[in-house]
C-alpha cells in the first residue's frame, strides 16, 4: 500500500434520509433515503437536469436539502462532511496561471498533505507536465489533475460527478484503478455518471433519481 493510498484508520458513513431538493419551484426528488458505507461504490443515474449534481453537492456538505436529514461518521463519531467528503464537481477548477503542480501543491497544503504531490503526478501521468499551466491542459488532462486532488485529500469518501467525460479510454480505466484502490483501503466512492455502470467494488450498487 503505498502512501497515497494508505489503510483509513476507521470505518466511515453517509446516511441520507428522506431527502427532498428543488430548483426553484420545481421539485426534482423527494423522500429519497441512502446509506453509504466503507467499501461502497454507489452509482448515481438520471436523466439531465433530474439532480443529480445537486444531490452530489447534499452529499458532499455543499448544500442543504429541503427536507431530509443527512449524518457523517467517522467511526461512531458525527462528524462535519468536511473531514470526510472531497468533492469532484463536473468542472474544472485549475487556476489558469499556475503550473500544475503549483496547482496541486496548493490544494495538498489545504489538506496537510504536500508529500503526496509528486505521487499522485505520477499516478495520473502528469509528471511531464508539471512545470506547464493548467491553461495549457486538454479536458481529459484537467481530469487527471482533478483526480490527483481527490487522491491528496486523503478523505474517505470520494463524491464525483461525470468523472470520466473529457477522458479517452485509457483516462477511464485510470480513473477506475484510482476508485479500486481507494475501496481496499476502506474509502468510498459516489459517482453521477451516464456511463454504464462498473463494478468497482463488491459493494457496488446503482441509484437511479427519477422525477418527483
Amino acid at each position: 500500500m503505498t502512501a497515497l493510498f494508505s489503510q483509513f484508520p476507521k470505518p466511515t458513513k453517509i446516511e441520507a434520509y428522506a431527502l427532498g431538493m428543488s430548483r426553484g419551484q420545481n421539485v426534482l426528488f423527494e423522500d429519497l433515503s441512502v446509506t453509504i458505507s466503507s467499501g461502497d461504490v454507489l452509482w448515481i443515474q438520471g436523466d439531465n437536469g433530474i439532480g443529480k449534481t445537486t444531490f452530489l453537492e447534499a452529499l458532499a456538505g455543499l448544500s442543504r436539502p429541503d427536507e431530509g436529514n443527512l449524518h457523517w461518521y467517522i467511526g461512531d463519531s458525527l462528524v462535519t462532511p468536511s473531514h470526510l467528503v472531497s468533492y469532484q464537481p463536473h468542472r474544472s477548477f485549475a487556476k489558469a496561471s499556475l503550473t500544475v503542480r503549483e496547482d496541486l501543491m496548493f490544494w495538498a497544503g489545504i489538506y496537510g498533505r504536500k508529500d503526496l504531490v509528486d505521487e499522485a503526478l505520477d499516478r495520473v501521468n502528469l509528471s511531464n507536465r508539471k512545470t506547464l499551466a493548467t491553461q495549457g491542459l486538454s479536458a481529459g488532462q484537467k481530469r487527471r489533475l482533478a483526480l490527483a486532488k481527490l487522491a491528496v485529500s486523503n478523505k474517505a469518501t470520494w463524491v464525483m460527478d461525470e468523472p470520466t467525460a473529457p477522458m479517452d479510454m485509457d483516462g477511464a480505466k485510470l480513473i477506475d484503478g484510482f476508485v479500486t484502490q481507494h475501496i481496499k483501503r476502506g474509502g468510498s466512492a459516489i459517482i453521477a455518471s451516464h456511463a454504464t455502470p462498473r463494478a468497482l467494488s463488491i459493494n457496488t450498487r446503482k441509484l437511479v433519481l427519477k422525477a418527483a
